[in-house]
């Protein structure tokens, strides 16, 4: 005796997805969609970050460049503001006394402007003639 099956029939094996079967396929690739989205937004700030850091750290250069071009340093700490590519950053620079003879430490640390995190700190040495303020 052979069996026939009737073409526009499917037997239960042959259904398709059962509706259990489709939630959860459908709840694991919105996993999915949702970690994929979160991986790019990290990775987007990431970028700014770096290029904030980046930019922070022509600022810290351009300070050090400035100090080197006064003709006479003025020890202490001083502060400003300035802006560099659509970044706005607050910088200071502290001009102490080494122990050497007319050689004065710089030390400028950059941070976004009304933030707290210093994004670069770069260090310096300069001779001074023996007439500081």
């Amino acid at each position: 005796m052979s069996y026939r099956q009737d073409p526009g029939k499917s037997s239960a094996g042959e259904a398709g997805f059962s509706l259990l079967e489709s939630i959860v396929a459908l709840a694991v690739f919105a996993l999915a969609a949702v970690s994929a989205v979160s991986l790019v937004t990290q990775n987007v700030l990431s970028a700014n970050q770096l290029e904030a850091r980046m930019f922070a750290g022509f600022v810290a250069e351009n300070i050090l460049v400035e100090t080197r071009l006064q003709p006479q340093l003025v020890l202490g700490v001083s502060d400003g503001e300035v802006s560099m590519g659509g970044y706005d950053f607050d910088w200071q620079r502290d001009i102490q006394e080494t122990g050497e003879t007319n050689l004065r430490s710089v030390m400028v640390s950059v941070r976004l402007r009304d933030a707290q995190q210093v994004l670069q700190v770069r260090n310096g040495f300069q001779t001074e003639p023996a007439n500081v303020q």
